[in-house]
C-alpha cells in the first residue's frame, strides 16, 4: 500500500480551514445569521418560522441599511402569500430604512405600485395558538466536551483500521511511520469536521456565500499547485534524464534518440492525404450566427449576428513503430504517449497553403494538420524493458508509457519544446492556485464581504 504524500497538505488545509471557521471571532453577525436562517425556513416551507426569524434579525440589525434588507424581504414574501396589507407596511418600512441611493428604493417602490388598492379595514382574524417548537440543537460554549470525546474515539478507530490494513496487506518497515502519520491527520481532520456536521444537520449552523467561496477557492488552489509540481517534477525529469543506447540499456526510465521506422503501417490524414506515424488534424468552418443577449443598460434582450470559427472535424490517429538509433532497435508501444510534432501542414478551403488569409467567407474551412513523417529523427522517453518473443531464444526490447512517472513523450526536434511546454504549464497553474490562495485570504481577513455584495442585489 503505496502512501500517498500529497495527501497530508490537503487535509492540513483543510483541517486548517475547519478551525478557522469554527473561531466565535470569525462568525457572521448575528442579523446575518438569522436571515439566512428565515432563508432555509422559507425554502422549506415554514412561512411562519420565518417571518419570526426574520422580525429577530431586524431587532438584531446594527444599522438602516440591514434593517431595510429584512424589512423588504418581509415584504416581498408577504407579498408572494397574498398578505397585501402587510407587504405594504414592511415595504413602506423598508422605504424608510433604507438610503436614498441604493437599490432598495427602487424595488420597494415597484413591489408598492404592483400591490392591489387598499379595501375598507375589516376586523382581525383570531390568533391562532401557538404551536409547540422543538428545542433546537445548540453548540457548547467550550469545544472539550465535544471535540474531545470524538478525537479520542475516531483516533482509535482509525489508528486500528490503519494497523489491520497494513497487517493484512503485509507492511514494509520504512512505510509504516508514514502512514501512521497520514491516519493521524486524517483522524484530526474528522475531528474537527465532525462538529459541523452536527451543527449543519441539526439547522443551527448557517454557511454563508463566503464559507463556500472560501472552500471552493481551497480546494481550487490545492489542486492547481499539486498539478503544477506534478508539471515540474516531470519537467525536471526528462531534463535530467541522460540519453541512452539500445544496445547498452538497461530496464527502467530512459531516454532514446534515432529514426522511426514505420514497421507497423501508417496513419493517414483525412486532408491532404498525408502519411506519418503520428498527426494531430484539425479542421474549422467560419458560420455565422444570430444569438440574443441581454443589454443591461437598456434591461432588455436584443439580438446580434456573430461570426467564428467553429471545429468541424478532429482527430489525433498514432501508430506504433521501431526506433532504430544505430546501435539497436526497439518498438515503441505509443499508447499514452504524449507527442511534439516538427511538421505542419496548412489547408484553407482543402487547398494547400503557406498561411491563412486575414479574411474569411462564411463557408470556408481551415485545417491544420501537426505530424512525425516516417523515417523522422524522434527523441523518446519512456520505461524500457525486453519482451520475450515466443518460440525464439531471442527477447524483443521495448519502450511504454511509464506508469509510475505517469510519463512517455515522443518528441521530432529539440528538446526545449519538452522543457518550455513543462515549465510554462507548471508557472501558469502555480500562479493561478497563488492567486486562489490570495483570494481566501481575504476572504478570512474580510468575512462577510461577499454575503454583503449579494445582498445588494
Amino acid at each position: 500500500m503505496r502512501t500517498k504524500w500529497w495527501i497530508v497538505p490537503v487535509v492540513l488545509a483543510l483541517g486548517a480551514e475547519t478551525l478557522w471557521a469554527q473561531q466565535p471571532a470569525r462568525t457572521p453577525p448575528a442579523w446575518k445569521g438569522e436571515f439566512q436562517r428565515a432563508r432555509q425556513a422559507w425554502e422549506r416551507g415554514d412561512t411562519e418560522r420565518a417571518f419570526a426569524l426574520l422580525e429577530r434579525a431586524l431587532t438584531l440589525a446594527p444599522d438602516n441599511l440591514a434593517r431595510a434588507q429584512v424589512a423588504f424581504r418581509y415584504a416581498d414574501w408577504a407579498h408572494q402569500l397574498g398578505r397585501y396589507s402587510v407587504a405594504r407596511q414592511w415595504y413602506e418600512r423598508c422605504l424608510a430604512y433604507a438610503p436614498p441611493d441604493m437599490g432598495l428604493v427602487r424595488r420597494a417602490s415597484e413591489g408598492l405600485s404592483r400591490l392591489p388598492p387598499m379595501l375598507p379595514p375589516s376586523a382581525p382574524p383570531p390568533l391562532a395558538a401557538p404551536s409547540p417548537r422543538a428545542v433546537p440543537f445548540t453548540a457548547p460554549e467550550a469545544g472539550f466536551p465535544l471535540t474531545t470525546p470524538l478525537a479520542v474515539t475516531f483516533l482509535v478507530l482509525l489508528l486500528g483500521g490503519l494497523l489491520l490494513l497494513q497487517w493484512a496487506s503485509g507492511w514494509k518497515t520504512q512505510a509504516f511511520l508514514a502512514q501512521v502519520l497520514l491516519g493521524l491527520l486524517l483522524a484530526g481532520a474528522v475531528v474537527m469536521m465532525l462538529p459541523l456536521v452536527l451543527l449543519a444537520a441539526s439547522q443551527e449552523l448557517v454557511l454563508a456565500h463566503d464559507s463556500w467561496l472560501a472552500a471552493v477557492l481551497t480546494l481550487g488552489s490545492i489542486g492547481c499547485l499539486m498539478f503544477a509540481a506534478r508539471s515540474w517534477q516531470q519537467g525536471q525529469l526528462l531534463r535530467n534524464t541522460p540519453l541512452a543506447r539500445l544496445r547498452s540499456a538497461s530496464h527502467g526510465f530512459l531516454k532514446v534518440r534515432g529514426v522511426a521506422q514505420p514497421a507497423f503501417g501508417v496513419v493517414t490524414s483525412q486532408v491532404g492525404k498525408i502519411s506519418a506515424i503520428y498527426l494531430s488534424e484539425v479542421s474549422e468552418q467560419y458560420v455565422r450566427h444570430t444569438e440574443r443577449y441581454y443589454d443591461s443598460q437598456s434591461k432588455s434582450w436584443k439580438t446580434r449576428t456573430v461570426y467564428r470559427w467553429e471545429t468541424i472535424y478532429s482527430a489525433a490517429p498514432r501508430v506504433n513503430f521501431v526506433l532504430d538509433d544505430g546501435t539497436g532497435s526497439a518498438v515503441v508501444e505509443v499508447q499514452g504517449a504524449e507527442f511534439y510534432p516538427d511538421h505542419l501542414a496548412l489547408f484553407y478551403n482543402y487547398q494547400p497553403v503557406r498561411s491563412f488569409p486575414w479574411f474569411a467567407h462564411v463557408g470556408d474551412v481551415r485545417t491544420r494538420v501537426h505530424y512525425i513523417p516516417p523515417h523522422a529523427t524522434v527523441t523518446v522517453w519512456g520505461r524500457y524493458y525486453e519482451h520475450d518473443l515466443p518460440g525464439t531464444a531471442r527477447d524483443e526490447m521495448r519502450l511504454q508509457y511509464d506508469r509510475f512517472h505517469k510519463c512517455m513523450v515522443v518528441l521530432e526536434g529539440h528538446e526545449s519544446k519538452v522543457y518550455s511546454a513543462r515549465t510554462g504549464g507548471g508557472l501558469a497553474l502555480a500562479i493561478i492556485g497563488l492567486v486562489m490562495a490570495l483570494g481566501v485570504i481575504y476572504l478570512l481577513l474580510h468575512p462577510g464581504v461577499v454575503t454583503e455584495y449579494l445582498e445588494t442585489f
